[in-house]
């Protein structure tokens, strides 16, 4: 590679001229030292690493971000939130968990002795963790693989296979091994073999024979890695079953705007690549921007999202979906598309002091018919616009209340009795989860986008409501970033947005805070608990919305809630304007009030417009922001 130290390229020159004694390929016997590319992150983490000859000693430390290469002996430290997916080059996977360190020993190919053949070459990975926890996840076991994890109190070696080492809150170390085998020697002990689904705890002696390893239970909390869990398919083709490692293509599969950026200048890097898997490369655009913030077709800078946020006013909204639609489906079909009750409705919208709605779109119904149903959509901005409304469109959606996919055709009648029984989301889960029916949805992203990226009547986009809910959690991640992608490729001039709605501290809510123009969330809790998470949330110093709430049962209701979001100078759209096939004034089974079982969940006006609590549009109509923004 360019860059190379004076020292790596005597050896390479001296490598070059050994594999013309022994017969290795050229290419393979360059400078054999990997690389650790960080393929996903969330959260802040930095790396100290070598900026010249290891025994100079000169050292800096830098941040870490999607792209960054290091290479050997550099020092990785993960913050509070920080989480790392990195891809090592000799043919591993490593996870970082938050407020963890540990050191690159060894990412390269050696011997024992004199390699005869490139088969002859070990790949070697050697970690040395510090605090915190890891997990290695390798594939396969094979013979030319060896992995070593060293921690305080002992060494775990594999050479396939995937295992997290722990640190308890006790600062114990603990070691879980997921599949296949792992051997674990605590210090001054005795080698112990592990199976799949075993673990142990490592207490290191301090003289030789003192050493013990104590099988215990598995730890879920230890061993969850949420931001890596989705991408070990995705990543394995790039690192494993070869001595070479497929560098350019691992940048495709990342949508990367600019090569991988070695932060040590490239000196300790050997970079080859094969050909990718087709299942992988078929599914994959080459060309998906990231840009800096700021700059064009890239996240917001806090300046002009800030700007943007104080041109708009306050912001007072409501989910909306006619009642006479029981889902997203029945509300945009063509047949069931119902203008005349969308116009009277939302002059009730504007009449009790709203300025927004919030409105979900659904991929199947634009799939059957993508020109007729962007003309609809056209037709319900037109009648918003015409009382005064602007409108916040949903792309994607989780929820799926009905246990169904959504399906273009007549639709189930409400459920007797039933909070929304019939919602459905959008896409169904498994286009979610595979990747092959992707390219769909990027069409339907662009096409939605593409048509009103400029229209003055989008206050802003809502890519993804409740990503992961239905059961997929961290299994909606990469379809939740490549959406980001996706939008950001079409310049929208208005900004981006994907609510936080659940484990606000987890790899799903950064990813979505960290992606998002302004700070967007979901809460049905009590006035106390929301203002908790407004405060955590304005740490990101941008604006706030609260996107859905109202759950009067709960006192999740407008005389409770509206004060908080006032003092905050927090937006938001509250859940239901009129009553209709969603029932969604109806209680949910599992969150009823025994005390007052008639109380209205959600929802503000009965099916004639009247107002289900005067003093509720009152104190709509008054809503105000209070205080100076905090930039």
């Amino acid at each position: 590679m360019n860059n190379t130290s004076p020292v790596f390229r005597i050896l390479r020159w001296a490598a070059v001229l050994l594999a013309g004694v022994v017969g290795i390929p050229a290419a393979h016997a360059a400078p054999n030292t990997g690389e650790a590319i960080v393929a996903a992150m969330t959260g802040q983490a930095e790396a100290r690493i070598f900026t010249g000859p290891v025994h100079e000693g000169r050292t800096e430390v830098k941040k870490l971000f999607e792209g960054a290469s290091i290479g050997e002996n550099s020092r990785v430290m993960t913050g509070r939130d920080g989480r790392l997916c990195m891809v090592c080059s000799p043919g591993a996977i490593v996870c970082i968990a938050p407020d963890t360190e540990f050191t690159i020993r060894r990412l390269r190919h050696t011997s024992d002795g004199l390699p005869r053949s490139e088969k002859d070459l070990i790949r070697r990975i050697h970690l040395q963790v510090h605090k915190g926890r890891i997990r290695v996840q390798a594939g396969e076991p094979v013979a030319t693989l060896d992995i070593s994890v060293q921690a305080p109190a002992g060494t775990i070696d594999a050479s396939g296979g995937s295992f997290v080492v722990a640190q308890d809150a006790r600062r114990r170390w603990n070691v879980f091994v997921d599949a296949h085998e792992a051997g674990v020697t605590p210090r001054n002990g005795i080698r112990a073999g592990l199976k799949a689904g075993e673990a142990v705890r490592m207490a290191g002696g301090e003289k030789e024979g003192e050493g013990r390893v104590e099988k215990i239970q598995g730890d879920p909390d230890l061993s969850q890695f949420e931001l890596c869990n989705v991408f070990f398919q995705d990543l394995e083709p790039f690192v494993l079953r070869e001595q070479r490692f497929d560098r350019a293509g691992l940048e495709k599969y990342m949508g990367l705007s600019r090569p991988v950026f070695d932060l040590d200048g490239g000196a300790l890097v050997t970079d080859v690549s094969p050909t990718i898997r087709p299942s992988v490369a078929d599914t994959r655009s080459p060309d998906l921007p990231r840009p800096a913030e700021g700059a064009s077709g890239g996240r917001w800078d806090k300046q002009r999202v800030w700007d943007w946020f104080e041109s708009i006013g306050p912001v007072k909204g409501v989910n909306y979906i006619p009642r006479t639609a029981v889902n997203s489906v029945e509300m945009w079909m063509k047949d069931t598309f119902d203008p005349e009750t969308i116009d009277e409705e939302l002059g009730w919208a504007r009449r009790i002091g709203y300025t927004s709605i919030r409105v979900q779109l659904q991929f199947a119904v634009w799939k059957d018919d993508p020109e007729g149903f962007l003309g609809r959509v056209d037709k319900l901005l037109e009648l918003a616009a015409k009382h005064g409304l602007r409108v916040v469109p949903v792309l994607f959606d989780d929820l799926n209340l009905a246990g169904a996919a959504p399906q273009v055709g007549e639709q189930p009648a409400p459920v007797p009795g039933v909070h929304n029984a019939r919602w459905v989301p959008s896409p169904a889960a498994e286009a979610v989860k595979d990747r092959r029916r992707w390219p769909a949805l990027e069409r339907y992203v662009k096409d939605v986008m593409g048509r009103f990226k400029q229209d003055g009547r989008v206050l802003y986009w809502d890519l993804y409501n409740t990503a992961g809910n239905g059961g997929l959690w961290e299994e909606s991640i990469p379809l939740l970033d490549q959406t980001f992608n996706w939008a950001r490729s079409v310049e929208p001039s208005q900004p981006l947005a994907v609510a936080v709605w659940k484990n606000f501290g987890s790899a799903m809510a950064a990813r979505k805070l960290e992606r998002s123009d302004l700070v967007t969330f979901h809460d049905f809790s009590d006035a106390a608990d929301i203002e908790a998470k407004i405060q955590m949330l304005q740490r990101n110093q941008r604006p706030v919305i609260c996107s859905d709430w109202l759950m009067r049962q709960a006192g999740n209701d407008f005389e409770r809630i509206l004060p908080v979001f006032a003092a905050r100078r927090v937006g938001w759209f509250n859940c239901g304007l009129v009553a209709g096939r969603t029932q969604l004034d109806i209680q949910e089974a599992q969150y009823r009030s025994e005390k007052d079982s008639d109380l209205w969940q959600q929802n503000v006006l009965q099916e004639d417009g009247t107002p289900y609590r005067e003093k509720e549009v009152e104190l709509i109509q008054g809503f105000r922001y209070l205080e100076s923004p905090n930039q």
